[in-house]
């Protein structure tokens, strides 16, 4: 057991999302919803989320930012503080209002774990605090929480050994000095943007999740599709999307899209559950070419060029510099002045593995993952895969009119996807 008053640093990338929150880019809640064809042992997760927060102890923590450097203090929530049973006839409600709750963050914890039972079925809602870590660090959260839950069945005493390192470092410390001084002097303007966007009203009292499920049979042909171009999933998704930006705005601009720099470490796997995120450019020139196809390989070419290049690395590179070097309000007001976000942006989850997350024999009917609520007009389509079902999501803090126009919109995306694979 922890004393209060135990403190844990805050690192670079805790204290950015902080900051996007504070400028009104987003909120930093990371969403999961899984549904069940059964019931989950109640008992039993509530022992594997106390156990998970023995090996993770942020998720007991308030942000402290009033002293000179902010910092982690745990706060000894409780167990029923981080997980609710909702017992309700109406599951579908009950889902949606939790699914967009929100997570103090200067109380803690920072978790809520919502389980929606509905008669038989249960529906298991996730909210992590997206200071904590980024969406990989998120599934590393849910793989070892159904780990536990599994183990313990079988030995009650079952605790996973304590995380480690959260810090950018783990990443910059792959390279040489060499490659070090090459990532500092490279050019990566992550800063200017296309001032392209929606016309969202914004409602701060009503943020919503949207989202469109792509059926297995349709992502398999993609898939085949994609395999047939040399190209990825990723590379459709972002084909689609980008055409529909088109049509819309009736011109080409660069996407900003998330890259995991787990790829740079031994096995993809970091120490400790945290950030280690930054964007790539997806940038296809002015032509969108005449076809599906065209545009496809344009993608296809600019995203093996931007994967290819660490110069991705320079900005996560400086930020961990900047918060470690100098006092924390001086360097806030300089990522303040530097750091901006794209109007218009894109992020791949990637795949919930089905192998790591699972809960005894219950069978999973639907999962998915998506990332913060965005504030108008700042706006972003991810998309997240479980068991080959991507589910395509934009989330808002917005009126009914904003979410019929984010309606429309990804109508439009999954219209691409199926009309142009063939």
């Amino acid at each position: 057991m922890r004393e209060a008053h135990v403190r844990y640093k805050v690192e670079a990338w805790d204290s950015l999302q902080h900051l996007f929150q504070i400028k009104k880019i987003n909120d930093h809640i990371l969403h999961f919803l899984v549904s069940f064809e059964g019931k989950l042992d109640m008992n039993r997760l509530r022992k594997s989320v106390a156990v998970s927060a023995e090996a993770f102890p942020l998720l007991k923590c308030g942000f402290n930012e009033e002293e000179r450097r902010p910092y982690w203090e745990y706060r000894s929530n409780t167990t029923n503080e981080m997980l609710t049973l909702i017992e309700t006839a109406d599951g579908e409600t009950a889902v949606n209002q939790f699914l967009v709750s929100e997570i103090n963050t200067s109380t803690g914890p920072q978790i809520k774990l919502g389980v929606i039972r509905n008669g038989k079925a249960d529906t298991l809602v996730i909210l992590m605090n997206h200071m904590l870590c980024d969406a990989a660090g998120f599934k590393d959260y849910l793989y070892l929480l159904s780990s536990i839950y599994n183990k313990i069945r079988e030995d009650a005493n079952y605790h996973p050994p304590a995380l480690g390192s959260r810090r950018l470092s783990q990443i910059t410390k792959m390279f040489s000095w060499k490659e070090k001084i090459k990532i500092l002097f490279c050019k990566n303007d992550m800063s200017t943007h296309d001032p392209a966007h929606l016309k969202l009203e914004g409602d701060l009292k009503s943020p919503f999740i949207e989202i469109r499920s792509i059926p297995k049979e349709t992502f398999l042909n993609l898939k085949e599709y994609a395999r047939n171009h040399d190209a990825t999933i990723n590379d459709m998704i972002l084909t689609a999307y980008i055409r529909t930006l088109y049509e819309t705005f009736g011109y080409v601009f660069a996407i900003p899209s998330t890259v995991d720099l787990r790829k740079y470490l031994p096995g993809h796997k970091a120490e400790g559950i945290c950030n280690l995120c930054t964007n790539l450019n997806c940038d296809i020139g002015s032509d969108i070419g005449a076809s599906f196809e065209d545009t496809l390989l344009k993608v296809r070419e600019s995203m093996k060029k931007e994967k290819s290049s660490i110069a991705c690395i320079k900005s996560m590179f400086i930020l961990e510099n900047v918060f470690d070097r100098l006092p924390y309000q001086l360097a806030e007001r300089m990522v303040n002045r530097s750091f901006d976000n794209a109007l218009i942006a894109f992020t791949n989850i990637g795949i919930i593995d089905k192998t790591q997350f699972c809960f005894d024999e219950l069978q999973i009917t639907k999962a998915f993952m998506t990332g913060s609520i965005k504030y108008s007009p700042y706006f972003q389509l991810a998309v997240s895969t479980f068991d080959d079902n991507p589910v395509l999501s934009v989330n808002l803090y917005g009126s009914q009119a904003d979410r019929d126009t984010i309606s429309a919109f990804l109508d439009k995306v999954v219209l691409q996807l199926n009309l142009n694979y063939n």
